[in-house]
């Protein structure tokens, strides 16, 4: 026989104590229809989603936070796992055009304890016991960084069937003291990585760990559209023609798949057998030196337009395009992972730097493969991490 807590036969009932036992039966009432709540728009069969603004060379991703919700725009990074914006009053913040977020605006707004499972399971998150919060710290490969106190409080999406959609305790960082090379439009990062705390873990069960996302163009004057999509659960499923999958990996929070070679146009380059992270928040696409120089020359043979001067060190190979802006006799690159073609237009793999003058978007790296986002661009990108599979297929994404 199953006794309920509090229940006369417990053994735990006296009349003094009736005040109380009804005191704890409300607070765990409470607990469960919050829970309830935090369910129930996934349990009405509608999808979260967000818009994506595409900047230079970056996107963000719409989100609402707090009650009453206040819109932020965040980083979009697949390659990161802590969902993090800067907060008032700030200490140490890059400029950014939006207004802060103020966590004693919002009254669902509550600081993570310190002995708290979550201060133990997020990655940078740390205790300080002398007033009980949950610290955390998060330093990138180019040096920035953000420091501060690990927050809940009510995140909303918009929902296919056009109603918003609130997922309550949603964990991040509140940062006063951050650093990095950011645009005005940005106000921090959103972390979709496979970890504990990221932002599709957070989501839960009801979206199935599934995600997908199409970007348009960095360049805005190819771009019909401001903004496209990102959607979770059901609504992320990538099928029909012209869609291909291949095997999605995991190293600590990263995502990986497996390339098995390159080709220009026709010509297939040297074999290569290894992993290559699928990385939404670097521009570029980086591949292994002996790798970048057979695509490199085979590109220099296929390629007929006037040479322009390398931009940087980074950027080395450069043509003048005609005015028109039109992309004639450039060759389709395609990525061959395994079991899955992906073939990249001259939109895909050319990036323009100046009016007239477009630069080769990969480039030679010591010893990682990135497949960065410029690559992705106009190619609806979905994520099955149950299913461990990533799947492309091409895409008008200004339709999206």
């Amino acid at each position: 026989m199953l006794t309920k807590v509090d229940s006369v036969i417990s053994g735990n009932w006296s009349e003094s104590s009736y005040r109380d036992r009804i005191a704890k039966a409300l607070l765990r009432s409470k607990a469960r229809a919050d829970y309830f709540a935090n369910l129930s728009s996934f349990a009405l069969g509608s999808s979260p989603s967000a818009d994506m603004i595409a900047t230079n060379g970056n996107y963000l991703m719409k989100i609402s936070l707090g009650l009453p919700p206040v819109e932020l725009h965040l980083s979009f990074d697949t390659g990161s796992v802590l969902t993090w914006m800067q907060c008032a009053p700030c200490k140490n913040c890059f400029p950014q055009n939006m207004p802060l977020f103020t966590p004693k605006l919002s009254s669902t707004y509550k600081t993570v304890a310190a002995n708290s499972k979550t201060c133990m399971s997020v990655l940078g998150a740390y205790s300080r016991a002398r007033d009980n919060t949950c610290r955390y710290s998060v330093e990138y490969l180019d040096n920035s960084y953000t420091r501060g106190i690990l927050s809940s409080d009510t995140l909303t999406l918009n929902s296919t069937l056009g109603s918003p959609m609130s997922l309550r305790n949603f964990v991040f960082g509140c940062g006063y003291n951050n650093r990095g090379i950011y645009e005005r439009q940005t106000c921090g990062i959103i972390g979709l990585g496979v970890d504990q705390g990221s932002f599709i873990t957070q989501m839960g069960p009801a979206v199935g760990g599934k995600f997908s996302y199409c970007l348009i163009s960095h360049d805005h004057e190819l771009n019909t559209s401001k903004s496209s999509k990102i959607h979770f659960g059901k609504r992320a499923a990538v099928s029909g023609p012209g869609s291909v999958s291949t095997r999605l990996y995991f190293y600590k929070h990263v995502y990986f798949a497996s390339l098995k070679g390159i080709s220009v146009g026709k010509r297939k380059l040297g074999s290569f057998d290894g992993k290559i992270v699928v990385d939404s928040g670097a521009t570029l696409t980086y591949l292994p030196k002996k790798m970048y120089n057979s695509l490199q020359a085979a590109i220099k043979k296929e390629i007929k337009l006037k040479a322009a001067e390398p931009v940087d060190k980074l950027l080395r190979v450069c043509y003048e395009f005609p005015s028109d802006g039109k992309m004639k006799g450039i060759p389709v690159i395609t990525f061959h992972f395994g079991g899955a073609d992906v073939k990249l237009s001259p939109l895909n793999t050319f990036l323009r730097v100046d009016d007239n003058v477009h630069c080769l978007g990969i480039v030679p790296s010591n010893d990682v493969a990135i497949f960065g986002n410029l690559v992705q661009v106009n190619f609806l990108v979905g994520y099955d991490i149950k299913k461990m599979a990533i799947s492309f297929k091409p895409t008008d994404c200004s339709k999206q």
